[in-house]
């Protein structure tokens, strides 16, 4: 299938271009995630592709940056309903946990930023994932913590980087289309953090 894939999790958003389930470009010089249209027109044009021809839109929902997530999503949900396509929402967590399966070790602590010193996170003793939380990183100090963008604790932590990227994305909606492909946009709500812990906004 031909599809976009777009990482908004951070102010600095990126896009991939599939073509037959291939990355065929991709865009990471978005200064901050108002550029993601420029960025989509210039990896079409590239690639002499239409938007008419793609088959769905890959999007990170969050948890992460606000305002990438906002304007990821919202321009994912107007291309997809002008074109009558489906939208792919993916999880940050859930696409961590899959990432995760296979580096490292059996149990393991799964972490991301969340507000100032706080990171939110899971674990995975035995193969069961815990529910999310989100704590100070000094709760946490020491210990080994798989994920991603955590370089500013990893002072605090021991920081095992996870890569995340439009492309990986892309590769992930690949992979689990059947189950996450959706054309009901009013379903599909951003997962913010906030001081407190985790909001969708439904």
């Amino acid at each position: 299938m031909n599809f976009i894939s777009i990482d908004a999790v951070t102010e600095k958003s990126n896009i991939s271009l599939f073509i037959n389930d291939k990355c065929v470009s991709e865009y990471n010089d978005c200064k901050n995630s108002s550029h993601l249209p420029a960025a989509i027109k210039l990896c079409m044009q590239k690639n002499n592709l239409n938007l008419k021809e793609l088959d769905y839109i890959a999007i990170t929902i969050g948890p992460g940056s606000y305002t990438g997530i906002r304007v990821g999503l919202s321009i994912s949900q107007g291309i997809a309903y002008s074109l009558s396509i489906p939208i792919v929402p993916i999880n940050t967590m859930d696409f961590l946990f899959y990432s995760s399966i296979l580096v490292g070790d059996e149990d393991k602590i799964i972490g991301f930023p969340s507000y100032g010193n706080k990171l939110i996170y899971f674990s995975i003793i035995n193969g069961v994932r815990s529910e999310n939380k989100v704590v100070d990183v000094k709760l946490l100090k020491d210990k080994k913590i798989y994920g991603a963008h955590l370089e500013r604790f990893d002072k605090v932590i021991n920081y095992k980087k996870i890569d995340i990227s439009s492309k990986l994305i892309g590769i992930y909606s690949i992979e689990n289309y059947s189950e996450l492909a959706t054309k009901e946009m009013s379903k599909v709500a951003p997962v913010y953090l906030d001081l407190y812990g985790v909001q969708t906004n439904d």
